[in-house]
Order: C-alpha cells, then sequence, then structure tokens
C-alpha cells in the first residue's frame, strides 16, 4: 500500500499515443513533478513519443512477458490503452501489476459502461450498474472495468477508477467530427440537439488523473469525471460548427426515425478476429456494405442522450474540480484548430 498522498516515483503510461494518453504526457512533462514512461505498442508511436523528449518503451498488452518488463521501475500504472482485444489486455496488465506490487492502478473507464440510454439512477455512481447493453465498445470497456473491480474487491490492487464523460478540446475526436460535417457544408443534428451532452475539457480529465495518482481517498474508488455546467449536444454542434467559414447549413433529424431504420437494419456488429477477416476478403472480392440513409446507431444514441453525470465524487475523493468551462474550452480548441490550420475551408 502507498504511503499517505505521495505520489509514485515513477508511473507507466499506457496509450500514450492516444488522445487523452498524448495530452496527459504533456501535462505531466511541463508540470515536473510527476515521472513518468510512455508506452507505444509499436515502434513508429515509440519514436514519435521519443521525439518529444519522454522515456518510452515499447510493448504489447497482449504479451504478459513485454507488459512485465515494461512494468519494470515503476510503483504506479496509468491504464489508456485501447487495445483491439481490451479485456485481455486489461487482464495481464492488472496481472503484471499485482505480480510487482504496484502501488497504484489508475484504469481509465467511461461513462458508456452505463449503456447508451440509462436511467436516472445512472446519475450517481452510488445507484449507477454496469451491464452489457451489446455494444461492442461499451461492453468491452465494462468487462475491463470489472476486471479491475475484481482485483480491488479482493484487495489485490490498489486501485482507481475514472468514467470521463464526453471528453473534448485540442483536437478531440468530438468536436473533429463536427469540423468535419461543418467544411462539408451540411452539419446534422437530432430532435434540435436537445440530447445532454455531458462535455468535459480534456485537460480537466487530465488533472484528475493526476490527482488519482496520489489522492489516498480515491483508492478503491469509482468516479464520474465531468464538468460542472450541462451542455446540449445542439450547442456543442452548433459552436463548434460556427468556427467554420462559410456557415454550414443545419439538417434536423429525427431520431425516432432513425433509431426505427435501426431496429430493422441491425449495424453490422464488428466481431471477433475470424469475422472481420471474412468481411475484409468480401470488400477486396469488391462487396460494399449498403449505405444508410441516417447516420450510425451510436451517434444517434449519444446525441439523445437522457441524464447528466454528477461530479460530487471526484470533487470529494480527489480534491478535484474543472477548471475549464465550456466557453473557455471552446477558445482554447478555436485557437488550437487554428494552429493546425483548421478549421476553414
Amino acid at each position: 500500500m502507498s504511503n499517505p498522498n505521495v505520489r509514485p516515483a515513477r508511473c507507466l503510461i499506457t496509450g500514450a499515443t492516444g488522445y487523452i494518453g498524448g495530452r496527459l504526457c504533456e501535462r505531466l512533462a511541463a508540470q515536473g513533478q510527476q515521472s513518468f514512461v510512455a508506452m507505444a505498442r509499436g515502434a513508429v508511436g515509440a519514436a514519435g513519443l521519443r521525439a518529444r523528449g519522454y522515456q518510452v518503451v515499447e510493448a504489447d498488452l497482449l504479451q504478459s512477458g513485454q507488459v512485465a518488463k515494461a512494468l519494470r521501475g515503476c510503483d504506479a500504472v496509468v491504464h489508456l490503452a485501447l487495445a483491439g482485444r481490451g479485456p485481455e489486455a486489461t487482464r495481464r496488465l492488472v496481472e503484471a501489476a499485482i505480480a510487482q506490487k504496484l502501488s497504484r492502478f489508475i484504469h481509465i473507464s467511461t461513462m458508456s459502461v452505463h449503456g447508451p440510454a440509462p436511467g436516472p439512477e445512472a446519475a450517481r455512481e452510488e445507484t449507477a450498474r454496469i451491464g452489457r447493453y451489446g455494444n461492442d465498445y461499451s461492453d468491452a470497456k465494462a468487462e475491463q472495468e470489472e476486471i479491475v473491480q475484481a482485483a480491488i474487491d479482493r484487495g489485490d490492487l490498489p486501485g482507481v477508477i475514472l468514467r470521463p464523460t464526453v471528453v473534448y478540446g485540442l483536437g478531440g475526436h468530438f468536436e473533429l467530427e463536427v469540423i468535419r460535417q461543418a467544411r462539408a457544408g451540411e452539419v446534422t443534428l437530432f430532435d434540435g440537439g436537445q440530447g445532454i451532452c455531458n462535455v468535459v475539457y480534456v485537460d480537466d480529465v487530465c488533472d484528475a488523473i493526476d490527482a488519482a495518482l496520489w489522492r489516498d481517498e480515491a483508492l478503491g474508488q469509482a468516479m464520474f469525471i465531468n464538468a460542472d455546467r450541462v451542455v446540449s449536444w445542439g450547442e456543442f454542434i452548433r459552436r463548434f460548427a460556427a468556427l467554420v467559414e462559410p456557415a454550414p447549413r443545419f439538417n434536423d433529424m429525427s431520431a425516432a426515425e432513425a433509431k426505427r431504420y435501426w431496429v430493422e437494419h441491425p449495424p453490422e456488429p464488428i466481431g471477433g478476429l475470424s469475422t472481420r477477416l471474412l468481411r475484409k476478403l468480401k470488400r477486396l472480392g469488391g462487396w460494399q456494405p449498403p449505405v444508410a440513409p441516417w447516420p450510425p446507431l451510436g451517434r444517434v444514441l449519444r446525441e439523445t442522450f437522457p441524464i447528466a453525470f454528477t461530479n460530487d465524487k471526484a470533487k470529494r475523493l480527489l480534491g478535484w474540480s474543472p477548471r475549464v468551462d465550456f466557453e473557455q474550452g471552446l477558445e482554447l480548441s478555436r485557437a488550437w484548430l487554428q494552429s493546425q490550420g483548421q478549421p476553414n475551408r
């Protein structure tokens, strides 16, 4: 067990080449308080991290020997990686962490473990339940969280589980998707955009991860990481689309009709390796899946989300609170986009 509220000597960051992982590495390197090793799966990703001046280890989470080697010299881990076989990768990382008696295991889960359309009971951690919803991403993340929680419950792992909501800012997937549509000239939204967005700025997520590395009050607990103010998807979409000139058209679509279509035409499942190989062979032979007249079901469900998640538990146990409100996050993202030559056509 770690000493009370003492930072780990060095932590391993899986998924360091990803969106949140990359930003976390930037912030930890800038603050200079937390030593870390950035993990990449392949040589290209590792080279990119080294070019930023980080200490880097190259490892495949599905290879137990490589995982054990990557953890050498570390006494904590932040698990952000989205491996193709996420539950198995998480299981092997947890086993290695237990074997090496790590002082802290920070697992980054997601609000999606509560499904695409949760009831009001899911707004608070005390009543929220993890389930299986027939969604590949949600179900895989739920299984990963359960693996970590089981090790915590057995007393084998000093862990903290964080469930970020919709993470945005500085090149996040969600705002880039809006920018992409806007640059094409038309932006879609559902039912006037009244669904709840649950946005949280990426730097606030990084601050929560940093606090979880040393705040012992959080040990053994799972908590949402969310902003203070509720933002609708309509506000999120319209504000980011407004960064593009000339202004795009808006196409307000019916969520009920879109959901009805997907009930009658279920999305093709991602499937296992054999299914994906078969699909690839079919496409090489000239087969193409039918083009749906509606956006993907995942997006329909995401943008008609019914509840807002609390952040009270994270504030209490991490001594954390979000520092970037939506107006600030939008401005910071606008400046970042301009630095990248976006978002104008």
